[in-house]
This record gives C-alpha cells, sequence and structure tokens, in this order.
C-alpha cells in the first residue's frame, strides 16, 4: 500500500502561526486554476470559544476591545453584505468543528480542481481527533520568530487601542488569547507538525516564509509540485482587487474585521511576493522575547525540514 507522501492528493492543509505571511500566500493560491479556498475555519471556532468563555475577560480584560471590533464588523455585515452576494462566506456562528469537518470532507465545487484550508495551528490545538478524515495533506508555513514576534506585537498593540512606545507594550509577556500557554500548548504549530509527521506522513511539507519572499518562483513551484498543483510561472502575479474574498470559504465576520483593524490589509492588497528587508533581526526588544523565544526551538527544527530554494 502506497504511504499517503506518494498519493495523489487535491485536499491541502497549510497550517502557520500567526504573522508569517500565511493570507498572502492564500491570496495568491486563489489565483491558482481550479482552486478551493477555505480561510482559517478553525480558528474562527477558536474565536468562538474564546468569546463565549466569561474566564477569557477575566484573564485577559482587555479582550473586550477585540470583541468590540468584532462584534462591530457582525453589525457592519448588513450594510455590506451585498459585496458577498453570491459568494462562500457564512457567519461564524456556524462554525463548530462537526460542520468545519463535515464540509471539508465534501466532494469540491463543481469545477474546483484541489481545495486548501489555511488555518492558524492553535484553533485545532488539543483537538487532532476532530480533524477531517480521507486523504489530506498536511503542509507548513513557518517564519523566523523574530520576524513573528515584532509582527505579533504591532497586531496585538493594535487590537488593545495601544497607541504608546512599543518597547513598553507589557501585554506581549503578560499574555493573550493567541500567545498564552495557559489557554494553549506550547508552540501550537511544532506539535501539530510532531503530531502529523508520527501519524500521518513522516515527510510533510514545511516552506518558509523568508524563502518565500527571496525565491517565489523557486518555493511556490516546489510547493505545488510537492502538494499536486499543476505549476503555471503566471501564478507568481495575481490581480490586486480583493474580490476574490467572498469565494473563499470562511467567516464572515473575520474578513470584515480582518479589513477594518488592517490586520490583513498587505495581503489582500497584495499582487506578488517581494523580498524581505534582510535577515531575520538578531536583537529584539525585551517585550518581544519570551514570546519568540516560545516558537525558537521547533522553528529551527522545522527550517532544517523545509523545502530549499536551492
Amino acid at each position: 500500500m502506497a504511504h499517503q507522501s506518494e498519493i495523489p492528493l487535491n485536499r491541502i492543509f497549510l497550517w502557520s502561526c500567526p504573522r508569517s505571511l500565511s493570507t498572502a500566500f492564500e491570496k495568491c493560491v486563489t489565483h491558482m486554476e481550479g482552486a478551493m479556498v477555505w480561510h482559517e475555519p478553525y480558528t474562527s471556532i477558536y474565536f468562538n470559544r474564546v468569546f463565549q468563555n466569561p474566564e477569557t475577560f477575566v484573564k485577559f480584560p482587555r479582550m473586550k476591545a477585540f470583541v468590540s471590533q468584532f462584534q462591530k464588523a457582525v453589525k457592519m455585515f448588513d450594510s455590506v453584505k451585498d459585496q458577498y452576494e453570491g459568494g462562500n462566506l457564512e457567519r461564524a456562528e456556524n462554525f463548530t468543528y462537526e460542520y468545519i469537518k463535515e464540509q471539508l470532507e465534501k466532494p469540491l465545487d463543481e469545477g474546483e480542481k484541489f481545495l486548501l484550508i489555511k488555518d492558524m495551528a492553535f484553533g485545532i490545538d488539543g483537538n487532532y481527533g476532530l480533524l477531517p478524515k480521507g486523504p489530506f495533506r498536511h503542509t507548513f508555513l513557518i517564519r523566523h520568530p523574530n520576524r513573528t514576534s515584532l509582527s505579533g506585537r504591532k497586531l496585538l498593540a493594535n487590537i488593545y487601542d495601544y497607541e504608546g512606545d512599543l518597547d513598553k507594550f507589557v501585554e506581549m509577556q503578560k499574555g493573550h488569547p493567541f500567545m498564552s500557554w495557559d489557554m494553549l500548548s506550547v508552540d501550537p504549530l511544532f506539535n501539530l507538525y510532531k503530531y502529523v509527521k508520527e501519524n500521518i506522513d513522516p515527510n510533510p511539507v514545511v516552506i518558509d516564509a523568508d524563502d518565500l519572499q527571496n525565491h517565489p518562483d523557486k518555493i511556490l513551484k516546489k510547493y505545488c509540485e510537492s502538494v499536486g498543483i499543476p505549476w503555471d510561472d503566471k501564478y507568481l502575479t495575481w490581480n490586486a482587487s480583493d474580490e476574490f474574498l467572498k469565494y473563499m470559504h470562511g467567516a464572515v465576520e473575520q474578513i470584515i474585521w480582518g479589513k477594518n483593524q488592517g490586520v490583513y490589509e498587505r495581503a489582500f492588497e497584495s499582487t506578488q511576493f517581494f523580498p524581505s528587508d534582510g535577515k531575520p533581526p538578531i536583537e529584539i526588544p525585551e517585550v518581544c522575547r519570551m514570546y519568540a523565544d516560545e516558537f525558537r526551538e521547533g522553528y529551527k527544527v522545522m527550517y532544517e525540514n523545509r523545502l530549499k530554494p536551492e
């Protein structure tokens, strides 16, 4: 019997952690022929669970700002839903592990050739048994921890409406539901990677964000070839419009929130991958170090096993 890595697949997970260029990668894929794309269904499930848990606001009182932003997105839905008419986005309240499992196991939509589910590993953390059954390929996008921590700090400050000196933004040290190990295991991405290696595929595909930015022609082609997507050089550039959004599957509130808060702004407006700004920073502010260190061991292991541009 052929091992999964030898079986042609058309259902692919791309797992990542926040601030790793995964949404730009996702937009790139939406422009590939025959692509059917799900945007972070497990992250939406996680949001539902966090918002419905009163302990969240005891541990993280400033999370109320985040919730108000989501509530604003929900209210805006009625005024902007015409923009998504004929699309695939739906209300986040529908999302449960059981519902998403059922949706991902369904036959692909007519005319679609492959399915890509882009998500954050923390969304499925500790619930691997609820993943969909069948021949799914699990792939991983990593980014240097110093880069993700700096970008994560900027995002978290935005979520908390913080306008002071970022080097004094102590919430990076105090924790957050997406950066706090009393609600998540340490490094959910690396834990999922190890689970996949031990239980599903001993050689899962890994790509690095810096490689993707600096060598998109090589990394994108290698990735597509590895997961069975026919490659075409035209996939190196794509349309700047965000019209693609409504044709993705996912939670409409999350998309609206991301647009409102600028979380996805650069990714939604992207047209290609541009070179990174030099090597990852060696030194980062004290407030970012603990978060970066949590991901460092896993990053090193996965980096050694990544698809290389050479």
